[in-house]
């Protein structure tokens, strides 16, 4: 008993800094605190490591605050590995119940990031994306059996428990050589694989059926984020091989009022602006960033010009 209580007061000290992304995820207070006063507009960058790598905020800000002759403010909220359902929790516990709402959410995303079928991080999600508000909602919802809200509810209340597999990973670290960059790199070969299915340039899935694929979370994240005056921009991420939307993801997004935003990047994006052959690299973060910061300045320069 006693060394479990010593290894949890262990785990809860080193947990604000394991790694960088708990550096981040621990820094989501602040980042809420900062938007409740930012220039507006205020802009949030949400996704994942593809909008972590491949979107330089400070070039962005600076880019918006020139076209529109007047400061305006982002702020990046990325933690890795991290999709749909993800960010649905996440907002609401660090932004929605503190009353943090920026007044645009750009979201980077490939295919398999938007799908319920993406795959359930329960421990991490309880852990870091769940507060006492939404915990139980989101173990209704998200994994309702027995075992499930009990790793659930462990997760979230024992820094122990939630981040075992972060402590897992730093010992093998120390202990195999390399195993960290090797361990990195597979991960993204499978993230790029789940986007490109063997032997195909463009994902599987085409015309109007997605088989197997439905977007409720994505549904009821557009929906929250309209609810508090939010206006949700999705932006596709390139890849070093062409992909298409999924129809049906492609609906919910337009249905429900959020913009999708599409269009060539000049100069194009090529193969060699990728640093692993999955995330951006900085000639790549750099074009994109251009690109991301003309459509959001256009777009919210029409906008202004339109209102009354």
């Amino acid at each position: 008993m006693a060394t479990g209580l010593l290894l949890e007061i262990i785990a809860r000290v080193l947990a604000p800094t394991l790694d960088y992304d708990r550096v981040h995820i621990h820094s989501f207070p602040e980042i809420a605190e900062e938007m409740r006063s930012g220039k507006r507009p205020r802009i949030m960058i949400l996704g994942n490591s593809l909008l972590l790598h491949g979107v330089d905020s400070a070039l962005l800000e600076e880019n918006i605050s020139n076209s529109l002759s007047r400061p305006c403010s982002v702020s990046k909220v990325t933690p890795v590995a991290t999709a749909a359902r993800d960010w649905l929790y996440l907002y609401d516990t660090y932004f929605t119940q503190s009353g943090s709402h920026p007044d645009i959410v750009v979201i980077g995303f490939v295919g398999h990031h938007l799908p319920d079928q993406y795959e359930l991080k329960l421990r991490r999600l309880a852990r870091h994306f769940c507060s006492l508000e939404n915990l139980g909602s989101c173990l209704d919802e998200e994994s309702p059996s027995l075992d499930g809200r009990a790793i659930g509810i462990l997760s979230h209340f024992s820094a122990l428990f939630g981040d075992q597999r972060t402590h897992q990973w730093g010992v093998s670290s120390a202990v195999i050589p390399q195993f960290g960059k090797g361990a990195s790199r597979l991960n993204n070969i499978l993230d790029a694989a789940k986007n490109h299915p063997a032997g195909k340039k463009e994902p599987s899935i085409t015309g109007n059926e997605s088989p197997g694929r439905t977007y409720r979370k994505l549904n009821q994240l557009i929906r929250a984020l309209k609810t508090h005056g939010v206006e949700p921009y999705f932006v596709p991420m390139p890849q070093p091989e062409p992909w298409t939307i999924d129809p049906t993801a492609r609906a919910v997004i337009e249905e429900n009022g959020a913009t999708l935003i599409e269009g060539p990047v000049n100069p194009p994006i090529g193969k060699r602006d990728f640093s692993d052959g999955y995330h951006l690299g900085e000639t790549g973060k750099t074009r994109f960033t251009s690109f991301l910061s003309s459509v959001l300045s256009e777009k919210l320069s029409n906008t202004e010009s339109s209102s009354p």
